[in-house]
Formats: C-alpha cells, sequence, structure tokens
C-alpha cells in the first residue's frame, strides 16, 4: 500500500512555507502520497493536495512550526493520532524534534527506519454528558471576566480534596507540566510518570499544586461565579454557566505521538526551558 503523510505548516512565515514544498517533493520522490492540511494548500497554491486535518488519516503528519501549531493539530486529528515528526519554527519549541536546517536529514532517518515513537497521555475532559476535544497540554478553567476571582472546589474520585480561590485552574498532562502549568509554579513531570498535575493559577488562599495517579477522576465544581470559561490547549474554548458548573477530567484513552531519534528529554529540559541557548545538538 501507498504510504501517506501529512503536512501542516505555520501561515506567517515564508521560509515556513518553502520548507513544506521542500518536504512535499521529498516524500513524493520515495513514492509516498503526501496532503497539505486545507489552509496550506490554500496560500501555497497546492489546492489539489487539500485535506482538512479532520479527515487527515495518514501514516505520518510533519508539523513545520512551534508548539502552538503542535497542540491545534492534536486538538483536531481524527484518533487514533497518526504519530507526529515536529520540525521546530516557533519561538521555544519544546516538544519539537528538529531544527529547519535537520529537517531533510530527519526525513531520510525516518525513511530508514531510524527513529522511536514517543507516546504521550493525553487529558480528557467533561461537561455533564458532553465530551469536548482532549488535551495534550492542559485543561484550564478560568472565569469569563477579566481579573474576576473564581471560587471551586476540588474533587478526585468523589471524595472532597479541597477549595480555592483563585483566577484559575489548570489541570495538566504529563506532556503539559512542562508548559502553562510550570509557568504557574506547578512541578516538572518525568516522562515514565503517568500523572495529572492541578496548579491554582494565582491562588488567594494557601494551595499548591497537586499530583494526581493517573486512575484519577478530577472534577472542577464551580461555586462562584455560577459562569465560567474552560479553555483546551490554548485554542479550544468552551463557556459554561446555566447549571453546568462541574468539569470532569481523567487520563484519556487517545495519545499523542511523535517520532524522536534519541531519548533526549532532559536535554530538550534543560536547553529549551530552563537554561535556553542558541545552539543545541538535534539529531
Amino acid at each position: 500500500m501507498t504510504k501517506t503523510v501529512g503536512i501542516v505548516a505555520r501561515l506567517d512565515r515564508a521560509e515556513a512555507l518553502a520548507l513544506a514544498l521542500k518536504i512535499l517533493e521529498t516524500f513524493e520522490m520515495n513514492g509516498f502520497k503526501v496532503f497539505f492540511e486545507a489552509e496550506l494548500a490554500e496560500v501555497s497554491g497546492k489546492h489539489s493536495y487539500a485535506k482538512p486535518l479532520g479527515e487527515m488519516s495518514v501514516d505520518l503528519v510533519v508539523t513545520i512550526g512551534g508548539d502552538g501549531t503542535i497542540l491545534k493539530t492534536c486538538l483536531h486529528l481524527p484518533k487514533p493520532e497518526p504519530p507526529i515528526l515536529a520540525i521546530d519554527m516557533g519561538a521555544r519549541g519544546f516538544l519539537t524534534e528538529v531544527s529547519p536546517e535537520k529537517a531533510l536529514e530527519a526525513i531520510n532517518q525516518y525513511l530508514k527506519g531510524a527513529y522511536h515513537i514517543e507516546s504521550c497521555s493525553k487529558v480528557a475532559c467533561f461537561v455533564g454528558d458532553s465530551r469536548l476535544p482532549d488535551a495534550l497540554n492542559e485543561v484550564f478553567v478560568t472565569s469569563r471576566h477579566l481579573a474576576k476571582i473564581l471560587y471551586f472546589k476540588v474533587w478526585r474520585d468523589g471524595v472532597e480534596v479541597a477549595d480555592c480561590r483563585a483566577d484559575g485552574v489548570i489541570i495538566a498532562s504529563q506532556v503539559g507540566s512542562t508548559a502553562y502549568s510550570f509557568s504557574s509554579g506547578g512541578p516538572i513531570i518525568d516522562p515514565e510518570v503517568d500523572a495529572l498535575v492541578l496548579t491554582p493559577v494565582c491562588p488567594v488562599n494557601l494551595i499548591r499544586p497537586i499530583v494526581f495517579p493517573a486512575n484519577s477522576s478530577i472534577t472542577i465544581e464551580v461555586l462562584k461565579p455560577k459562569t465560567a470559561k474552560i479553555i483546551i490547549d490554548g485554542d479550544y474554548q468552551k463557556n459554561i454557566g446555566d447549571g453546568e458548573t462541574k468539569i470532569t477530567v481523567r487520563i484519556s484513552e487517545n495519545k499523542s505521538k511523535f517520532i524522536r531519534f534519541r531519548p533526549n528529554f532532559y536535554g530538550r529540559l534543560k536547553n529549551r526551558l530552563l537554561f535556553p541557548r542558541e545552539e543545541e545538538t538535534w539529531l
């Protein structure tokens, strides 16, 4: 069977569009059927290659951008998600694997099978009987009104854990522990530890981040005001209220998968998050 690959790229940088065309050519030369995300196809003039993210059931997805590009892609890909080869063209690119200069070399490594797949847990989110899109990084619950304190209770498996007044609360995956949760004072979770991290954002009362085991069901009950906003991975948003006051999260049955060429979580952590520097060894 013909192998298939989807390409997603940020649209605001000419070098990202140029690289997408080079990658297209490389895969086609190796017998792959290639698709462009619909907006990328429009901007690059490759209309016949267009395929919406929600229909991109392919063997591989290549993203050209930063973490935001990856998160948006993972939100919309059909499940189960194909593995992602992430090329860094963002501000920090913590989740990415290779630099633009190494992109074609990385593709050749992929074609040779010289890689491994890293599977990452996602967070499932429910409001009543309605399931929202899974988060790769985090589910953020906050007030609909700027600078309005949110008063909420936290439950684990039906047992009350704490009540809190804060600007909001983050429930993050292991992957998300290095993102908004980390910026808000939460702990970094080792990739081998499957867990949920609850991090209050600017709490008024004395409460610290809590790490829950992976089999937990965490419920956030919004007490005041009776309305709130749910933001998933900084992209998907949903307002709740009118009797919808509980948000339940758990580890999803779905996973996001990344092409990796060598184990380098702590290298990425040091070089891109804790002590960013200009030069880094990618492959």
